[in-house]
């Protein structure tokens, strides 16, 4: 009877603990003097419930809060670009080729085999073997289709420039994981959009900004590849029969508006890379193959879309082809075939007017590539591309535009990045005298002027810290050494 009573009494000091009463606590302080004074045991049995309920209703309430809060913890430690500029990616042949597919499209010498599929060979260098590159139109099929000529014209066709910028996206994703032929990578909207720079488009709402990036995502990975890699040095011959070079899978997300409507409010990408990576992203066997990307190229690449085809196409073979610390010189005719096709360009020697509209271009899109960090310097004379007062072009300046040579320097994010990685302190390091900045300069076989506008300097100042009259401020040793590549001794 007196265990009845209790229970009762317990039972609505329970029930005004859940409901929230705010007098709950008068209730516990008078009938735990109740229990005290009848039975010790009993009050310990129905406190336990008590306290099990209140920690249960607090464990749902930590556990809500942490399923409402994860995705933006997941999000702001999972960037892609953690210094907010730059980030390593896997840049081997392999993508470069998947770049130009991208990015060349027709401007390639696709043919069509035996077997009547339509494919684009690239030339392994310095070898008499060759990586093919297919398309297909049903990449979520884990045995993707290689099309047919007719058919593959058509995909081929409907590639655009901005896909380029999501394929680097991939090679730093896919660069940054521990073992890539075991892996696989996940983005979602929210980080696609801020990388790609379409989070700033305010013209445009989020159901056609995420219907952009879905078209974009799949375009990469209807590139196929056959891959026979022949014997080099310590590297044995493989053949890679996954023709996948990205295995992705797209998840949308779609809500219903109140006219019947539709909208895409989310999507989110998981991608596997295909065995390549075993072979080129494999530290412990085979060179790894990696470079650097910065932020600004990829929503550079992303921003000029269709405008600026060719400077898009320069940005990609940029990114691919120049390597830090070397003399990447480039001739105007090489550049230009890049940036327009060869086959354009063969057709211009009998038209006056199409070739003032590819030197219009040109200069347009070096500006372009200028803007996205890439530091373009002129090495030989040609006024007329440099002065911003110059209004009409020389007789015979298409001749040239093909004969100049071009020296190109990765952005200076990339140098940044490698000097704070490679390079001791410089702090209280005494630059090189006057004498070995001359050296090293004329080793290179640099100009003053030139040297000075890749310092982004003056030519007096080159003048007085070769002759001892001025130190280099400790701020632009780094830099020196790196272009000059001079090296500390220890």
């Amino acid at each position: 009877m007196l265990q009845s009573k209790i229970f009762y009494r317990f039972q609505q000091i329970l029930e005004n603990i859940i409901s929230g009463n705010s007098n709950h606590s008068d209730y516990i302080v008078k009938d735990e003097r109740f229990i005290e004074n009848k039975t010790a045991k009993f009050k310990k049995q129905i406190l336990f419930k008590v306290k099990f309920k209140k920690e249960e209703d607090a464990q749902k309430s930590v556990s809500s809060y942490q399923q409402a809060s994860l995705k933006p913890q997941q999000f702001k430690k999972a960037s892609l670009f953690p210094d907010g500029k730059t980030n390593i990616a896997a840049l081997s042949l392999i993508l470069h080729g998947v770049a130009d597919v991208l990015s060349q499209k027709m401007n390639l010498s696709w043919k069509t085999g035996i077997s009547r599929t339509f494919s684009y060979e690239k030339e392994v260098e310095g070898t008499k073997e060759k990586i093919f590159y297919y398309v297909t139109d049903n990449p979520e099929n884990p045995q993707p289709e290689t099309l047919a000529e007719e058919t593959a014209l058509v995909v081929i066709d409907q590639f655009d420039p901005r896909a380029c910028a999501i394929h680097l996206i991939y090679c730093a994703l896919v660069a940054n994981l521990e073992k890539p032929w075991e892996g696989n990578f996940v983005i979602d909207d929210k980080q696609l959009l801020e990388y790609t720079g379409l989070v700033k488009r305010r013209d445009l709402c989020k159901h056609e900004k995420l219907n952009i990036l879905y078209q974009l995502l799949r375009q990469s990975a209807q590139i196929l590849a056959c891959i026979a890699w022949p014997k080099r040095g310590k590297v044995g011959d493989f053949t890679v029969a996954d023709l996948k070079i990205w295995d992705v899978s797209i998840i949308r997300d779609f809500k219903t508006d109140q006219a019947g409507n539709s909208k895409l409010v989310g999507l989110k990408v998981i991608g596997q890379p295909g065995a390549w990576t075993k072979y080129f992203l494999n530290k412990s066997n085979y060179d790894s193959n990696t470079g650097i990307i910065t932020k600004k190229t990829v929503q550079k690449l992303f921003s000029i879309g269709k405008q600026n085809a060719g400077a898009a196409r320069m940005l990609v073979w940029l990114t691919f082809q120049i390597q830090p610390g070397y003399q990447n010189c480039v001739m105007g005719k090489t550049l230009m075939e890049i940036a327009y096709g060869a086959d354009k360009l063969s057709t211009v020697e009998q038209d006056n007017q199409l070739r003032r509209q590819i030197a219009d271009d040109f200069e347009t899109d070096l500006k372009v590539v200028k803007e996205a960090g890439w530091q373009v310097d002129l090495e030989t004379e040609a006024a007329w591309l440099t002065s911003s007062g110059c209004t009409k072009r020389p007789i015979g300046y298409w001749n040239e535009l093909l004969n100049t040579r071009w020296h190109f320097h990765v952005p200076a994010e990339v140098q940044e990045r490698l000097i704070n990685s490679s390079q001791p302190s410089t702090d209280n390091i005494q630059p090189p005298t006057g004498n070995v900045i001359r050296e090293a300069r004329k080793t290179k076989g640099w100009s003053r002027a030139f040297f000075a506008s890749t310092m982004g300097k003056s030519i007096s100042w080159v003048d007085a810290v070769e002759t001892d009259t001025r130190k280099v401020s400790q701020k632009d040793i780094p830099k020196l050494l790196n272009i000059l590549e001079l090296h500390l001794i220890s």
